[in-house]
């Protein structure tokens, strides 16, 4: 892959799959308190699925990696990028 990333460290989903988990996910959700913006970050996610947008995981565990990562997402076009740590999820730019 581009930007020095093993195949092993990264999973492209297509909008099928990402908009079924995302309805699943929020569903399961519905009524419960939750702390952050993860039901936020899911209703994005079903957006972007509805409209046939595919999704990138890749694993970047350190500063380093992330801005590696975003390197190589800023040369297309992107609708966003969600950086997921233990507690909190970061929108990336």
């Amino acid at each position: 892959m581009t930007g020095g990333f093993d195949d092993a460290d990264c999973a492209l989903y297509g909008h099928e799959v990402v908009k079924a988990g995302a309805q699943r996910n929020l569903a399961a959700h519905a009524g419960l308190p939750r702390l952050g913006w993860s039901d936020d970050a899911l209703r994005v996610h079903l957006e972007a699925a509805a409209q046939g947008a595919s999704f990138l995981l890749i694993y970047a565990p350190t500063d380093v990696d992330a801005a590696r990562v975003m390197n190589v997402i800023r040369r297309v076009p992107f609708v966003f990028v969600h950086r997921y740590r233990r507690l909190t999820i970061e929108e990336l730019t």
